[in-house]
This record gives structure tokens, C-alpha cells and sequence, in this order.
């Protein structure tokens, strides 16, 4: 495993893979993956966390016949910033921020004094909004990147935008084209925002596309605590509503604002509270308001929504929950290349039931959904306590659904990868029925790390895992090449491979996304 976490270099010209077996013909397209991929400097300097890596993308580009594949470091202010001084200059998740040497003494003061400005480090997610390609993390700055050759061609603030400082790297993206995310400031008091992006037909300036062109705040939510705000890395979009988990992973503002005198980084900021209940906020897509009832549950910590929508008078929300943060430090470089992963922290498919009416009685289960074991039980301080269902077994993350067709809609399917994990559904491949509870898996040798796997749906499909599932499959076995992997998504067996020449070298990718031409 050491062998995944070394520093890359990029490879901007196209170099051609070699295919096995059989890619379908109607696959055309892009996929785009990114990641850090530089974590070690000329002096010896190694940033500790995984995700403190600068970004790097790669792209395959397929066709007919032909698959090829292209990486670039991501040109962002933090990267050029750590190529000049060797250092990190932004606190980044698990690595302080160290001085900037290109500042005069006293802007270095200040900004020591005042750490106002965020990393734009965006290595953790990519998406297309408006037909442009967009990196983003976790901070209020968004990189538009050019499709073609990967390159930088803008930055965009959110809080010039809409007075922002953090945004999910998970927006969510409508069939009509309207984007949805999740945000917070805290420059202001604590406060969540849902974010709203209309359709480019409804906005009233086209000459700009993406967040520029007519976002705006559809509702704020203050944080339930004075001085932290709930850690988030997606939220739940359903036909009707906004869902965000406000759950018991806080972020200390006060060591936050302290970071750069005190040497903190991010993880030194975040507290587990298992005290802390886990609070569920839903806001009408509609109005903008918050539903006034309020739902919690026991604590626990999660990155990743599976899905959610409406049935019969509820809403089923469906995540990746782990029972505590400590997966948070599973990703340190000194252990990662050590080949020590830990075990004993693992997220497992978790369902919530919603019932949209609470005139129930005290102490009964308000859900009549037929076939779930999760309940909703009313309290006497009128909160509705929530208890969810499990489905198969732990051990896996990076949920992947048929996005397109049936994000916020009932669904049957998902898939995920146990790549980074330890036990059964080590370096593989899963596939689970939400209905029945089976699993599928693939999986070829323990040398092999597949990434998360990225759904395409055949042109014109109508079931639900008619299409392709996409996965990079690295391989530190000597001597092996890494590959692009098709499978076909109904039978979870392999189509083909794009083996790739060994002169390109990839790291593990946090997200991804598929373009087709």
C-alpha cells in the first residue's frame, strides 16, 4: 500500500492505454478524477495528512476503440504557494500553516494575527455545472478548469458571490439544470446557508454561467452551538426538500481563529461529542423555510449521502455512517506508508425513515412505510427521535448511485469500494440491493486498489443498473500496470481494461466524474 502514496509527476500530453476485452461502443466521453498527488518537498518536508496533498487531476479520454489518458497539477494559489516555499502557507487538514516567505514581516504578522484567507487546495470533488468543469474542497474557493488540457482558467470566491466561507464539495445538480449546496460562514455569526443556483433560462444574466451567474441564499440555519458548527461534507436533496444532518463532529472557531499563532491545523479544530445528539434540518424547496418539527438521532459521523426522497408521507434518507470521527485520522502519510490502516472504525449503510406528519401519539412509531425497521418515535418535548435500519455489511464507502436518473428518487441500487478498508470487502468492488440487502463484489488480488466507481447509464436505458460502472484499479504489484476497469453495472462483472503505460504514474483519487460526448 506505501507504494500508493507517493509524490507523481504529471503527464500533460495524452499517452494511449491498451484495451482488453470489450468497452462498449457507446461509451464516449471524458471521466475526470482528482486527488492530491504531491506530498513531499526538496528539503525533506513531508505534509502529514493524505489530503493535505496537492490537487491533481487526470482525465481518459474514450472513444471507440481507444482510450488515453492525461494528469495535471491543479495551478492554484496553494500550489504554487508550497512549490516556492516548500510549505504549505494555508492551514491545510492535517498540516499547519507555515509562514509565507514571500510576504513582508509585517503582512506575514497579520496574517498570523487574522487567518482570514482559505486554502484552495481543491482536491477533494469535480463537477459540471452549465456544460463548465468545476474543482472544488471543502472552502469557499471553487477553480473552473478548462476540459481540454486540465489547466486552471479561474477562480471563483463564494464569498464575493454570495458572502460565504465554506461550501460542500458535493453540490447537488438538477435534470433542469439548478444546483443546490451546502455552505457556512462564520465571519458573522455561525450559520449554515442553503445555496441556490436556478436554471440558466431562469437567471437573469446569461453572459456568465456557474455560481457567477445568479446564485443566491434560499435559507439560513444558525448553528446550535455558540462557538462550533456541525463538520458537513454532503447533505440530501429530495423533490421537495433540503436535508442537513447537523451531527456532533464541531468545529472550535476559537482554535480555528487561533491557527495561525497557535500552529493548528484543521484536525486540531474538529471535536467528537457523542453527547450531542444528531440533528436533522429540512427546508421546503419550495418556500425556503425550515420545517418546524424537529427530528434527531443518537450521534454518529458520516461524509456521504447515499440518496434520499419521498414516500407516502415520508422522507427516507439513506448515508454512510461510521459510530465516531476516528476514521478522520485513518489517513495520516506516516501510517498509509507504513501500510498500517485502522480497522476497527467502519461506515456501513444506514437508512432514516421521516415521517413528514408528527400528530402521532407519545412513545408510538409515527412510520407506516411497509418493509423498514427504522422508527421515529415522538418524545415529550415533541421531538421526533429517529432510529435507523442497516443494510449489508460494513467495510465499504464512496457511495455511487444512477445519479442522473434517480438521484431523489426511490432506487433499488448502490455501489461502493472497500479500497482503503481491512477485512471482507478489503480492495474491493461492492454492489448492494437496498431492497433485499445482497451484495455483490468483485475483487481480482490484494496488490489491486480500485477507486471509487463512477456510474455512466446506457443511452436510452430504462432499468435502474442498465449502464456501466467506471473504476481506476491501481496495482503495486511489480511489474503490473494500472488500469481502467468497465463493468457492466447489471451484472457487476468485468467488460473490459485500458491498461496504462507504466511511465504514467497515478495516485488514489477522492472523486470523480463522467462527461459524455
Amino acid at each position: 500500500m506505501e507504494k500508493l502514496f507517493q509524490t507523481v509527476e504529471q503527464c500533460p500530453d495524452p499517452q494511449t492505454a491498451e484495451i482488453t476485452g470489450n468497452i462498449p461502443d457507446w461509451l464516449k466521453g471524458q471521466l475526470f478524477l482528482i486527488g492530491p498527488g504531491k506530498w513531499d518537498f526538496d528539503d525533506d518536508f513531508t505534509v502529514n495528512h493524505w489530503l493535505d496533498g496537492s490537487a491533481f487531476m487526470y482525465k481518459f479520454n474514450i472513444s471507440k476503440d481507444h482510450v488515453d489518458v492525461m494528469s495535471r497539477f491543479l495551478d492554484t494559489v496553494a500550489y504554487n504557494k508550497v512549490t516556492q516555499v516548500k510549505r504549505p502557507v494555508f492551514v491545510e487538514f492535517g498540516t499547519k500553516a507555515y509562514p509565507d516567505q514571500c510576504k513582508n514581516v509585517f503582512s506575514r504578522y497579520l496574517s498570523h494575527l487574522v487567518p482570514l484567507e482559505l486554502s484552495d487546495n481543491v482536491m477533494a470533488n469535480v463537477y459540471i455545472i452549465d456544460d463548465e468543469l468545476y474543482a472544488s474542497s471543502e472552502t469557499c474557493h471553487v477553480w473552473k478548469i478548462d476540459p481540454r488540457d486540465l489547466k486552471c482558467t479561474k477562480r471563483i470566491d463564494l464569498r464575493e458571490v454570495v458572502s460565504v466561507n465554506l461550501a460542500s464539495s458535493h453540490p447537488h445538480i438538477c435534470p433542469d439544470g439548478s444546483v443546490f449546496n451546502l455552505c457556512a460562514s462564520f465571519m458573522t455569526g455561525l450559520r449554515y446557508h442553503i445555496l441556490k443556483l436556478p436554471p440558466l433560462s431562469r437567471r437573469s444574466s446569461t453572459d456568465k454561467k456557474g455560481f457567477e451567474s445568479g446564485a443566491s441564499i434560499m435559507t439560513t440555519i444558525s448553528s446550535s452551538q455558540r462557538t462550533t458548527y456541525s463538520y458537513y461534507h454532503s447533505f440530501a436533496l429530495t423533490e421537495h426538500y433540503v436535508l442537513f444532518l447537523e451531527q456532533p463532529l464541531l468545529v472550535n472557531t476559537v482554535k480555528m481563529a487561533a491557527s495561525g499563532i497557535k500552529g493548528y491545523c484543521v484536525r486540531d479544530c474538529l471535536e467528537w461529542t457523542p453527547a450531542m445528539k444528531t440533528k436533522f434540518h429540512l427546508v421546503e424547496r419550495s418556500t425556503g423555510q425550515e420545517v418546524k418539527t424537529k427530528f434527531q438521532s443518537n450521534a454518529l459521523f458520516f461524509f456521504h449521502h447515499v440518496n434520499a426522497y419521498e414516500e407516502d408521507g415520508h422522507l427516507v434518507v439513506d448515508i454512510m455512517a461510521f459510530p465516531s470521527s476516528e476514521v478522520m485520522d485513518k489517513f495520516y502519510l506516516k501510517d498509509l506508508r507504513a501500510g498500517r490502516l485502522n480497522a476497527s472504525c467502519k461506515a456501513v449503510f444506514t437508512r432514516f425513515v421521516i415521517p413528514l406528519k408528527s400528530d402521532g401519539k407519545l412513545a408510538e412509531n409515527l412510520i407506516t412505510l411497509k418493509d423498514t425497521k427504522a422508527t421515529a418515535v415522538k418524545q415529550e418535548n415533541g421531538i421526533i427521535f429517529l432510529t435507523p435500519e442497516t443494510k449489508g455489511d460494513p467495510g465499504y464507502e464512496m457511495p455511487t448511485i444512477n445519479y442522473s436518473m434517480y438521484n431523489s428518487k426511490k432506487y433499488r441500487y448502490t455501489y461502493g469500494s472497500g479500497s482503503f478498508d481491512t477485512g471482507k470487502f478489503a480492495n474491493s468492488l461492492i454492489k448492494l440491493d437496498t431492497v433485499t440487502g445482497e451484495m455483490q463484489v468483485w475483487k481480482d488480488t490484494a496488490t489491486m486498489f480500485p477507486s471509487e466507481l463512477i456510474y455512466v447509464p446506457r443511452p436510452g436505458s430504462v432499468d435502474e443498473d442498465d449502464g456501466v460502472l467506471l473504476s481506476v484499479v491501481l496495482d503495486v504489484a511489480d511489474g503490473t500496470r494500472d488500469f481502467l476497469m468497465v463493468m457492466d453495472a447489471k451484472t457487476f462483472k468485468e467488460l473490459g481494461r485500458a491498461y496504462i503505460p507504466r511511465s504514467v504514474k497515478l495516485p488514489p483519487t477522492v472523486h470523480g466524474r463522467f462527461r459524455m460526448d
